[in-house]
């Protein structure tokens, strides 16, 4: 019996334009009704999902910066980078020639040397909470992810920082064009929430579409997989996806819960 259901969200509940799709907002309702908790599992920072998902946030739950933080009933569950792998990291995402994003549990920060149009994407599109700093280092100290962008896309300038830093951390492609850094990923973000919901992950479903989902998919007893993910994630074995909502909405239809 499913008791949480967790999504992604780009690539997997949005649509191509990063909407929620119409209906979503009753489907949850719907879903809280029964009982069932709903939580977005996304790389987003948590004030960035409260007013994504407005209209219900307070019925739901959220795995926020891939894992690093969990909200579960108002509480914070939060996983800090020490402060000198975040400086050494820092420098290895600047050098690899990516922009770099701090994320804290209230803020991202930016650096104020970065072009215009990447932290206006980050304040207008992503509609993150952003603060603008000098020297990163000012905030190592307090920060839960770390990211690397490139608008060319990251996958080979990830393929080094992976190795060197595979054994020490979680070093993920989310995306195109996003290279995260965390202690904890989406996996272990899901069995926290659902340790604190009192909910064993064999009630737990998740829907994702990428490779920093592959974590959380694994550890749930309904992972749904969305048909335009990556080959080696269709082959895994997981359900497939084409619409979440539909899904969802096919689901309560059924009984299914």
């Amino acid at each position: 019996m499913i008791r949480l259901i967790a999504s992604d969200l780009d690539g997997t509940l949005l649509d191509s334009q990063g909407r929620l799709p119409d209906g979503v907002f009753p489907c949850i309702e719907a879903l809280a009704q029964r009982g069932i908790r709903f939580a977005a599992a996304s790389g987003r920072q948590y004030g960035n999902l409260r007013r994504l998902f407005q209209p219900v946030a307070d019925q739901m739950n959220f795995i926020c910066e891939n894992g690093s933080l969990v909200v579960a009933g108002g509480q914070k569950q939060a996983h800090w980078i020490p402060r000198d792998m975040a400086e050494e990291i820092m420098a290895d995402i600047q050098r690899a020639g990516m922009e770099l994003l701090i994320s804290a549990p209230d803020t991202c920060y930016v650096l104020s040397s970065s072009p215009r149009a990447y932290t206006d994407d980050i304040v207008y599109r992503l509609r993150n909470t952003v603060t603008v700093i000098d020297d990163p280092r000012a905030v190592a100290a307090g920060c839960m992810k770390l990211s690397g962008y490139h608008s060319q896309g990251v996958a080979d300038r990830a393929r080094p920082l992976q190795e060197k830093w595979r054994n020490r951390l979680y070093c993920d492609i989310a995306g195109r064009e996003w290279l995260d850094f965390t202690l904890t990923n989406k996996g272990t973000g899901i069995a926290a929430l659902a340790e604190s919901l009192h909910i064993p992950l064999s009630d737990t479903a998740a829907f994702g579409d990428q490779f920093n989902d592959e974590s959380m998919l694994d550890r749930v007893g309904y992972p749904f997989i969305m048909e335009t993910a990556p080959a080696p994630l269709l082959r895994k074995g997981y359900t497939p996806c084409r619409d979440v909502l539909a899904q969802l909405q096919e689901m309560l239809a059924a009984g299914a819960f």
